[in-house]
């Protein structure tokens, strides 16, 4: 008979591929996401606890029936913090997580609270209560049940399973009522998980040994949360969910490529089984193969050697984009005939433009009447649009003329291949970017050591594709460095705008990611003082700045280049209250934090005269404009008109020190 444990059940659940994965290598995996480093050594201390129950330490038996609910709660939770001091005791280890070690004891309290309540209406002293309400700790469990064939809307019964775990508590309430408890110190994220595991327990508890229990899940996070189901809810759940899922699960088992990926986008990031996914299911995953998802770990490629990206490189891309070029020869070929019946005679003076989202000719006039190319390009503007259902512009760049189309059938631009074409660069030194593809088809990279482009400010209106922008420059900036030479400062008014990078970059954050407005003048408040003491350490070395004191100091005296990157920084200069200390912390950090190693980020979506005031704009040398409102917006960004003209979705003018380029920026 096939067995499966209640943990691939819920590996299941979140990734039939992590179950498959299992299964091929012999084993249930331990998914770590969410997971609590100490709770392993909670339920440790909540089965001593059970277990001692008929055995109370005499502060608990000198209690009479009836003592108030403060004086058992107090002798429960002193009971339990003398456990975790034992186990620490034991690992010293435990100790160098104060942190977690608090949070720890702050969850036994809570335990103890929540025992003392469930006894304090027993008749029976609380040394007696105790036992009879504790009725059962870490219970094995194992019954066979009848997994549903995939596919039958009948939910016929197919191949029986067996299906093992190991129950954390079993409360009794009373004589006649008993709970199936899970203890769970993850966040919500795993609330839905945890609610059809205790489902599952439930099922299997029925059948093992008959007990008719309600589930319960408390959650110690480390205050107490108690999710407690009915019995109609949980078994519903069992019927409809779990024994379909044990039904596929069996499918998995036996053709591990029949596996579907996870709908989850918060796990490949933290998954201990990414890079075999990838060996083994060669479909693209967004989440599982571009960065920020695999930032500084390696990724083997089928003959186990280290490759940085999947797919194509991309300087073969862009040469292969036939059908561009097809777009590219039919816009030539349209403008110099609408310029013809205009009696404006041209042609085309370079190699046509191919990008990923535009193409483009550079034309001249003939016999030099570029006057004439110049009057008759508005009417090749709209005969495109009108006639031709194409957007296009009309540049003139000094001596250069050139139209531009969009494109009908644009190329995606991946990150991926961008930081593949330009590793070796990316590697050598952390603060390197990568920006975009630019129309001639090479990446578009920047450099925060550089003093041209030390800061960013970057601007774009809704849909202009500015939060898809700054996670690919976060992520192509930690890529190829550990936390330990790139760090990041969060701040994010919106909530949304970071929340992918939560899993991925955890490592490379320096602080939690920030959502509040005064913590964020705090956190600045601390960058501005870390630049102080940065600049006494260069001076005692004798360095001009961080990349000197680096390479002049052993391994372990390094300091990390920390960039600060703030999407919406107008909520920071919306009320005179935050405007002058956010304001003088930008001076302060644009004027001196370079040669620290401490680099702005700034994006907003309204660049005009009141959110980008000269001081700001004066600090923040580097500069990005996406689509923005108007072209008064495009010169307080650009100092030129322009980006008011920009397709969206990355399409993207910038200025890193060698002038205005155009570039799409990496898609998601």
């Amino acid at each position: 008979m096939t067995a499966f444990s209640v943990t691939e059940v819920r590996n299941a659940l979140r990734c039939p591929r992590v179950f498959a994965l299992g299964r091929m290598q012999g084993r249930a995996v331990a998914f770590p996401l969410g997971a609590s480093s100490l709770g392993a050594l909670f339920h440790r201390i909540a089965e001593t606890f059970a277990q001692s129950a008929e055995t109370p330490p005499e502060s608990l038996r000198r209690l009479p029936a009836g003592a108030s609910l403060e004086l058992v709660e107090d002798v429960l939770a002193g009971w339990l913090v003398r456990l975790l001091a034992l186990e620490l005791e034991r690992n010293p280890a435990h100790a160098t997580m104060p942190a977690e070690i608090d949070d720890l004891a702050e969850a036994l309290r809570q335990l103890a609270a929540y025992v003392a309540r469930r006894i304090a209406s027993s008749p029976l002293p609380p040394s007696a209560a105790l036992p009879r309400f504790l009725r059962h700790a870490e219970l094995d469990v194992e019954a066979p049940v009848a997994a549903v064939a995939p596919g039958n809307p009948a939910h016929a019964p197919g191949t029986h399973v067996r299906l093992a775990g190991r129950i954390d508590a079993i409360h009794a309430p009373s004589d006649a009522s008993f709970e199936v408890v899970e203890y769970k110190l993850t966040d919500e994220a795993n609330d839905a998980l945890d609610r059809t595991q205790v489902a599952l327990y439930r099922y299997l508890l029925t059948r093992h040994q008959g007990l008719d229990a309600v589930p319960v899940v408390l959650r110690f996070n480390p205050a107490l949360r108690v999710t407690r189901m009915s019995i109609a809810e949980a078994d519903d759940l069992a019927e409809r969910t779990l024994l379909p899922l044990v039904g596929d699960m069996i499918r998995w088992a036996d053709q591990p490529a029949s596996a579907p990926a996870t709908d989850r986008t918060d796990l490949c990031p933290a998954c201990p089984l990414r890079v075999p996914c990838a060996r083994t299911y060669r479909d693209h995953l967004a989440t599982r193969d571009e960065p920020p998802s695999g930032s500084t770990r390696p990724r083997p490629d089928s003959d186990g050697e280290v490759c940085v990206s999947s797919g194509a490189p991309h300087d073969e891309i862009a040469a292969a984009d036939l059908a561009g070029e097809a777009e590219a020869a039919a816009l030539r070929d349209t403008v110099l005939a609408i310029l013809e019946r205009q009696g404006v005679s041209a042609t085309v003076s370079a190699p046509l433009i191919v990008g990923p989202r535009l193409v483009g000719i550079q034309i001249a006039a003939a016999r030099g009447r570029v006057a004439a190319l110049d009057r008759a390009a508005a009417d090749v503007v709209h005969r495109l649009r009108n006639e031709h259902a194409q957007h296009s512009e009309y540049v003139r760049d000094a001596g250069l003329r050139i139209f531009y189309a969009a494109r009908r059938t644009p190329r995606s631009v991946s990150l991926n291949a961008l930081l593949a074409a330009r590793a070796s660069w990316l590697q050598a030194r952390p603060g390197r970017f990568v920006l975009g593809e630019g129309l001639d088809g090479a990446p578009i990279t920047g450099d925060l050591g550089d003093p041209a482009s030390c800061h960013l400010l970057v601007a774009g209106m809704t849909g202009s594709g500015k939060s898809v922008l700054l996670r690919s420059i976060i992520a192509s900036l930690a890529e190829f460095h550990p936390p330990s030479a790139i760090q990041f400062v969060l701040v994010d008014p919106k909530r949304v705008s970071f929340a992918p990078l939560r899993a991925s970059m955890a490592a490379h954050l320096a602080t939690p990611i920030c959502f509040d407005v005064e913590e964020a003048l705090a956190g600045l408040d601390e960058l501005v003082s870390d630049v102080e003491d940065r600049y006494e350490r260069l001076a005692r070395a004798e360095v001009q700045d961080l990349d000197e004191h680096n390479e002049s100091v052993d391994p372990g005296e390094r300091l990390p280049r920390k960039v600060v990157v703030v999407d919406e920084f107008q909520d920071l200069v919306a009320s005179n209250a935050t405007r002058e200390p956010f304001l003088s912390a930008v001076q302060r950090l644009g004027a001196k934090a370079r040669a620290a190693g401490i680099h702005l980020v700034l994006a907003t979506q309204r660049p005009d005269a009141k959110t980008v005031p000269g001081l700001v704009k004066a600090n923040l040398c580097g500069k990005i404009a996406l689509k923005v409102q108007s072209a008064t917006n495009s010169r307080i960004v650009l100092d030129r008109p322009g980006a008011e003209n920009l397709l969206g979705k990355g399409d993207l003018l910038a200025d890193l020190g060698d002038g205005v380029v155009r570039a799409q920026g990496a898609g998601p």
